[in-house]
């Protein structure tokens, strides 16, 4: 009796101790083995796709080119205006010698106003600011879904590495339960201990159906970004390097010069000047020429015909002044001084506020730097005092709650770094996208 129980012992022992050996040394795995059939998808790939196939980004394309296209100085009344104007008059004048006679004419006109207070120049201007504008909104919106592919990309990261951890747990407490079953058969465990390794495996495996949901929900969020079907299989590099170059005062360098949300603001108070220069030239006079070449016939009766027509030319300078239209022009302008001041006001505010983003977002980078060192030596007491307890459990010498309370420790520790180190690479990108650096590495 004493020998088989020895035997039984040494097996046990023997076959967890392999598990021991083998788990110190396995780290969070890379999701690119998890599914060896998964397509391993990098972050600049993901980059890449985006820029070609997400809908935002082309359709904020699609309204920079319109915003493009008007810049013209036609649109701004800096070129001429030509028109074929053709015109049938019926006339009834019994005074006349011919009472009755119809006019036929047919004339090319040409009319430029070359000076309205310089209102069609400011007008050009203004286009081109809003070219500018077109393209910082582009802008924008391409750096915010850069920003949402990143972080689905690091979610789905984060969701893979989840479910590995998930299922490694499951492992061991399936073989904490048929270790303890195997004690209750050879009466060396109680029920108790069988019904406690029992009902952690059953949590083990929820958790494993939870992390398999989230990952995924977090591949079908990556996908519908990338605007491909979003259940496309595919896995990501869960690797992360951080940039050790990144320092504050490049960001804060590159965030007057780069970040769009500033610069919309300054080129909007830019809008608001020209806009009040626009208006104030209404209160000018405007000159303009107009040069009239065609032919006309008068006919008796009502005849259009045009068998013998008389050529004519004319030209008319005119001009024009405003001398009172209800006060319009007097309000439109007090108005575009108000938005004028306000735009001012809202240009100071986004330098504020993108001096506080910076601040904040570098402060906890940082920090997510030191809660990513902390949980590294987190993880090192962890898996030694898990390894200890599952030696000293083979032994029977700890019971199954130390046992769940070791396992869960290391888990726990597991996700934690994971966590921190995501979230890390997370504030990084966002670092990168204030300081314009984003949107250079993806294109």
């Amino acid at each position: 009796m004493i020998v088989m129980m020895r035997d039984i012992l040494r097996r046990l022992q023997g076959a967890a101790l392999a598990g021991i050996l083998i788990l110190p040394w396995v780290m969070v795995a890379t999701p690119a083995k998890l599914v060896a059939s998964d397509a391993v998808l990098t972050l600049d790939e993901a980059f890449a796709m985006a820029l070609e196939r997400n809908p935002d980004i082309n359709v904020a394309r699609g309204e920079a080119r319109i915003a493009h296209n008007n810049v013209h100085i036609g649109n701004a009344g800096l070129l001429p205006r030509v028109d074929l104007v053709g015109s049938v008059t019926y006339q009834d004048n019994e005074a006349a010698a011919v009472e009755e006679s119809t006019t036929t004419g047919i004339q090319l006109q040409a009319s430029y106003t070359f000076f309205d207070g310089f209102g069609t120049v400011y007008t050009f201007q203004k286009l081109r600011s809003s070219g500018r504008l077109g393209e910082l909104k582009a802008r924008n919106t391409i750096e915010n879904t850069m920003v949402s592919v990143s972080e689905s990309y690091y979610r789905l990261a984060e969701a893979e590495q989840q479910l590995s951890l998930s299922r490694e747990a499951l492992s061991i407490s399936r073989e904490r339960q048929r270790r303890a079953q195997l004690r209750s058969d050879y009466g060396q465990a109680n029920t108790l201990d069988v019904l406690s390794a029992t009902v952690d495996a059953n949590s083990d495996s929820v958790a494993v159906l939870e992390a398999r949901l989230e990952r995924d929900n977090a591949r079908r969020s990556l996908n519908s970004l990338l605007n491909r079907p979003v259940d496309t299989p595919c896995s990501v590099d869960a690797t992360v390097r951080f940039d050790d170059g990144l320092t504050l005062a490049a960001v804060q360098e590159g965030a007057k010069q780069s970040y769009a949300d500033y610069l919309l603001a300054a080129e909007e108070m830019r809008q608001a000047d020209l806009d009040l220069a626009i208006a104030t030239s209404d209160f000018f006079p405007s000159f303009g020429v107009q040069l009239n070449y065609g032919f006309s016939e008068t006919d008796p009766g009502f005849m259009v015909d045009l068998d013998d027509p008389a050529e004519g030319f004319s030209a008319v300078l005119n001009m024009t002044l405003p001398l009172f239209n209800g006060f319009k022009t007097s309000i439109a302008r007090q108005n575009a001084k108000i938005l004028q001041h306000n735009s001012r006001l809202e240009y100071d505010k986004a330098g504020m506020d993108l001096e506080k983003l910076v601040a904040d977002t570098w402060e906890a980078y940082q920090n997510s730097l030191t809660v990513l060192a902390f949980q590294e030596k987190n993880l090192e007491s962890a898996e030694l005092n898990f390894s200890r307890t599952r030696e000293l459990s083979v032994l029977g010498q700890v019971t199954s709650t130390a046992f769940r309370e070791a396992q869960l420790n290391l888990l726990s520790a597991r996700q934690q770094i994971a966590s921190a180190r995501f979230d890390a690479r997370l504030f990084e990108i966002r670092l990168k996208r204030i300081a314009g650096m984003l949107l250079r590495k993806a294109e």
